[in-house]
């Protein structure tokens, strides 16, 4: 019973560790961007960095979701060699397209965003760091269907080092601002583009099918406004605050967005990169079989949920101390709102429990109306509030976005996809529950002083919280009892290796 789930665990544990590796760069250069850049200059970066995501969208077409189920679609080695050096194909010639518009692409968006030409050159660069980190994600994604986690984590470390150094000696050495860091990702990126494409391809051979490519296209272009609308979302956010509020309070809210975002980035991005291909994988058991891991992962799923709330309540606690260490007092505005910020990239994370079961069913194309709803209520949420209450406005507008998007996708997946498992009100709400009653008496107790003694105990509250739910009514003694089956394996494997060695 344990099996699958441990399965999931396992790998996700060593995609976790990869993705935290992959991201860690951008945690570890956040301190130098904040005592380097002015909340102004991060605010120019924000802005640009969100113009590339949606370029991004634009570039992969939703190419790195569909490439996954079409590979599972093909039983046959040979016919995955040739989606994978297809979709390989397909990307690189997107990605040399854009190269070729950069610069001109870059002068309009510097004219729309700054009313100037000024940033041109910094945003050609940015679309040349995406060109080839289209091709990397693809990278990324072959080698999780093969479940390889250790080649992801060297890659990852490639990855890490190459952004650090490059953006230490353009930064710090160089003093080139907000110009080096979009640099140093372009010649990071087209390094590791080259090189994991020879050696991909050199696996899978040279191979191209148009209906191949017609397939994954016509599959992942529900994702592309959906995702699209997801970055359109982040832009109309820093766009409002911008026009109302200045430049550089698109740097301090876009500063807690940074904190509250690494919640997807190392938890819920690693978990979903097996977890959800177990889902996609599992549809083709039968019986028993698919009744059991059918069980498992959503036994998984709620133990990753716990995990997500308690990472996200230790963060609004400790934010006080976070931004003591890694920014300057400027960027202290953010606080009150990290609370608010961090249970949106929670209610984040439980939306994709529904909408993995609308990939897995195919039921893709109502995801850009979803999407687009949120696009909207978030808006205007932001249009009443960022007036009268500032960045909390902001902050509000993004949690109302995704409570919105989240009842929205749980509610069509129930519609469409009657044969997925329903999210249970009743076990999340036991998981958010307690985190926001022990965030609370947090706040009453610490206040934002930064203090040692303080610090440890909303650590204590973080791990209280987490060995309470667990003993919770989200979790019965069924599901107690696979969790200790799968810690005791844990547990024994070393010793087993150390008697057999």
């Amino acid at each position: 019973m344990a099996l699958e789930a441990g399965t999931i665990i396992k790998h996700g544990w060593m995609f976790m560790v990869a993705n935290v590796v992959n991201r860690a760069a951008g945690l570890l250069l956040l301190p130098l961007y904040t005592k380097v850049l002015s909340p102004a200059e991060f605010g120019v970066y924000a802005l640009i960095s969100v113009v590339g995501d949606i370029v991004a969208v634009m570039l992969m077409i939703g190419m790195i979701n569909a490439f996954t189920v079409v590979y599972f679609e093909h039983a046959d080695t040979r016919g995955r060699s040739r989606v994978v050096s297809t979709t390989m194909i397909g990307l690189w010639a997107a990605s040399l397209l854009l190269l070729a518009v950069a610069l001109p692409a870059g002068w309009g968006a510097s004219h729309l965003l700054f009313g100037g030409g000024e940033q041109a050159p910094i945003i050609a660069f940015a679309f040349a760091g995406i060109a080839f980190s289209a091709v990397f994600e693809l990278a990324l994604a072959y080698y999780r269907v093969h479940k390889r986690s250790g080649t992801c984590l060297l890659i990852s470390v490639g990855k890490a080092v190459g952004l650090i150094g490059l953006n230490l000696t353009f930064l710090l050495v160089m003093d080139l601002g907000v110009t080096g860091i979009f640099l140093a990702n372009a010649i990071t990126f087209v390094g590791l583009g080259i090189a994991l494409t020879v050696a991909i391809l050199g696996a899978n051979g040279v191979g191209f099918s148009f209906g191949i490519l017609k397939r994954v296209s016509v599959l992942g272009l529900p994702f592309m406004p959906q995702t699209m609308l997801d970055m359109g979302n982040q832009f109309a956010m820093r766009y409002l605050v911008n026009l109302l509020m200045g430049v550089a309070a698109v740097g301090v809210l876009s500063f807690g967005l940074r904190l509250a975002t690494m919640l997807y980035m190392f938890l819920t991005a690693s978990f979903l990169q097996i977890w959800s291909v177990s889902r996609i994988e599992a549809q083709h058991d039968v019986g028993d079989n698919n009744n059991a891991g059918r069980e498992q992962s959503e036994f998984v799923f709620y133990l990753f949920l716990v995990l997500l709330s308690a990472a996200a309540l230790g963060m609004a606690l400790t934010s006080p101390e976070v931004l003591w260490l890694i920014a300057s007092s400027e960027y202290d505005t953010v606080l009150p709102c990290m609370p608010l910020l961090v249970l949106a990239y929670v209610l984040h994370g439980v939306r994709m429990h529904a909408e993995v079961g609308l990939v897995k069913t195919k039921k893709v194309g109502v995801l850009p109306a979803i999407s687009l709803g949120g696009l909207a209520v978030g808006t205007a949420i932001m249009g009443v509030t960022l007036g009268p209450l500032g960045l909390m406005g902001g902050a509000i507008g993004v949690l109302g976005r995704e409570l919105v998007m989240l009842c929205a996708t749980e509610t069509l997946c129930r519609r469409l996809s009657p044969k997925e498992p329903p999210l249970s009100v009743l076990r999340v709400t036991g998981i958010l529950a307690p985190a926001a009653i022990a965030y609370l008496a947090g706040l009453a107790l610490f206040g934002f002083e930064v203090n040692p003694t303080f610090t440890a105990a909303k650590v204590g509250l973080t791990m209280l919280f987490a060995v309470v739910t667990l003993f919770g009514p989200s979790f019965g003694k069924t599901d107690r009892a696979m969790l200790f089956r799968m810690l005791g394996r844990f547990f024994r494997r070393p010793q087993a290796a150390e008697r057999s060695a």
